[in-house]
């Protein structure tokens, strides 16, 4: 269970930085942005006038959806363990028997 945990983490990570740079590559209002500095002004012309937008659109809501459902996953898989299951309690110490008291002086 331990492997599969580290895996959804792992692939976790790996949707949420795609997710960052799809998102950064989208045109802004104003066309500029990031994209237009990673090349995103040139790819317009190779996915066609309104292809770059609907591809990266697509894209970024499968990424979101997966890193939604990615979430909820290792919510649930987390909620089985807990901080206080990985600590050990101390064993009680021992403690010497009662000394057996002296009679009561008549």
């Amino acid at each position: 269970m331990d492997v599969l945990y580290g895996l959804m983490i792992a692939f976790h990570i790996l949707v949420s930085v795609l997710l960052m740079i799809v998102v950064l590559l989208q045109p802004g209002k104003g066309g500029g942005g990031l994209g237009a500095a990673f090349g995103g002004g040139s790819a317009s012309s190779v996915f066609g006038g309104r292809g770059a937008a609907t591809f990266l659109s697509k894209t970024t809501g499968v990424l979101a959806a997966l890193f939604f459902v990615l979430c909820v996953a290792i919510a649930m898989t987390g909620s089985e363990r807990s901080v206080t299951d990985q600590v050990t309690a101390p064993a009680p110490a021992p403690s010497a028997p009662a000394a057996p008291e002296a009679p009561a002086a008549p």
